[in-house]
């Protein structure tokens, strides 16, 4: 495939984040379904214990995010990404022995801060070792990983849980317990191999250190792709296990069955959009294929808002369909907008841009469900999808209007945070994370250590 074949030429240390963080997502895919079911059902704990824990996971990755995304700026990628790992690991493994509701809250907030702390420093050490076309390469792969690796970990999970071996506490504290291990082997895997921040601008202090989320959100171009990012984050996948299942089951318009069936959908199209169909999109217009996907997102809710007023085949299809739509356009806009933020974005302020990308995908993720569940019950739940079309709409409109204010941004080419200094992998090339320069994807001395200029 080709996206495998452009995968061979990424720099040796981008390609280890890639297998450390694919491994990783299989450890999430344990335990993704279970944490309700372990802290009521197994743990027997009251109900409030596993929806406080959801909210206070959700509350804790926005101060972890943007806390680690300050990191970035201060510290080297050798010393963040390795300790966000160690710190979800921890989280994870604090549910593993969590009999009491306090230790259930406590691992919540630990893994919830550190999972989010994550999610931002690996997506921003790959803007920071690759550039150009290797950049889009190491998102659209990342994705598909992810995906993959998820699916393959909730069904090893299923596996586990139902062999007799043990109590089920016993069971699904193997899970997180495993879960924490995948975490731990990327964090000795990063530190030894990711460089450390270029000495030259180490002791020169820097004013606009210290305020880089104001910096950022001074840029119209990047609140414009955050801004699109939320939108259709809020429109789409925040919606596929929340809104989706809620509007058709409500109206008994299909089964559980169904339901399964689009869920499978969903996993095998994210896959093969990325390894089959991306490759196939080089030449179009970031801008462009974003804004495609969002026409896709308002078609989805379109096919989901007739499939509720339907029943049987019917329905199944209108609802297979609307999940294709949506699986296809999620597939592009996550890569997509991850490669359009790390081309605009300067240097010294990745961590924070990239935090605040992982900021907005994890709160949608907690408001998507919110906002169905307050606006599903009212008039059969028809207000709630036209909101969502109108949402998509109004995120297609915006990146149309981003475009008209970016120079040539089709797949290959870069803007603005280019990855071209190389004299921090000619400092570190003993550390074995790739050759010198920016083609091998040497690491810029201002993506490391947040000092100096931007790479404009």
């Amino acid at each position: 495939m080709k996206l495998l074949d452009d995968a061979r030429g990424l720099p040796s240390v981008t390609k280890l984040l890639l297998a450390t963080n694919a491994l990783s997502s299989l450890g999430g895919g344990l335990v993704f379904p279970f944490l309700w079911i372990y802290l009521s059902d197994i743990r027997h704990m009251s109900s409030w214990v596993p929806a406080s824990a959801l909210a206070v996971q959700a509350a804790a990755a926005v101060v972890g995010g943007l806390a680690y995304g300050t990191l970035l700026s201060r510290w080297s990628y050798r010393a963040v990404v390795p300790l966000a790992n160690v710190h979800a690991g921890v989280g994870t493994l604090l549910f593993a022995v969590a009999d009491r509701s306090w230790i259930a809250l406590v691992a919540a907030a630990v893994f919830g801060s550190g999972i989010s702390g994550v999610g931002g420093v690996v997506r921003a050490a790959y803007g920071a070792t690759t550039s150009g076309e290797q950049r889009e390469t190491a998102y659209s792969l990342d994705f598909g990983l992810l995906n993959v690796m998820m699916g393959l970990g909730v069904v090893l999970g299923g596996v586990l849980t139902s062999v007799d071996i043990g109590s089920l506490a016993d069971r699904y504290g193997l899970l997180y317990a495993l879960d924490a291990l995948t975490f731990l082997v990327m964090a000795v895997a990063t530190f030894k191999a990711v460089p450390s921040a270029a000495k030259d601008d180490a002791s020169e202090e820097k004013p606009s250190r210290h305020n880089g989320y104001r910096r950022v959100l001074g840029q119209s171009q990047l609140v414009v792709v955050l801004s699109v990012l939320s939108l259709m984050a809020l429109a789409s996948f925040a919606q596929f296990r929340a809104g989706l299942p809620g509007y058709l089951t409500q109206s008994g318009a299909i089964s559980a069955g169904g339901l399964s069936a689009t869920f499978t959908l969903n996993i095998v199209l994210c896959a093969v959009v990325q390894f089959v169909g991306m490759p196939l999109l080089k030449g179009i217009p970031r801008s462009l294929l974003v804004a495609a996907s969002g026409v896709m997102f308002t078609l989805c809710w379109v096919c989901v808002l007739f499939a509720g007023r339907q029943t049987g085949g019917t329905a199944l299809a209108l609802a297979c369909l609307g999940a294709a739509l949506l699986s296809i356009g999620e597939a592009l806009v996550v890569p997509l907008l991850s490669t359009m933020l790390n081309n605009l974005v300067q240097d010294d302020l990745r961590g924070e841009a990239n935090a605040l990308f992982q900021v907005a995908m994890s709160t949608t993720a907690v408001i998507g469900p919110v906002l169905a569940g307050a606006m599903l019950p009212w008039q059969e739940g028809v207000p709630f999808l036209v909101l969502l079309i109108a949402m998509s709409l109004v995120g297609t409109f915006l990146t149309l209007a981003l475009r008209r204010s970016l120079p040539d941004e089709a797949p290959g080419t870069d803007t603005v945070g280019t990855n071209t200094a190389g004299t921090a992998a000619d400092e570190e090339s003993d550390a074995g994370a790739g050759q010198a320069g920016s083609d091998a994807g040497g690491w810029p001395a201002v993506a490391a250590n947040g000092s100096g200029e931007g790479g404009n």
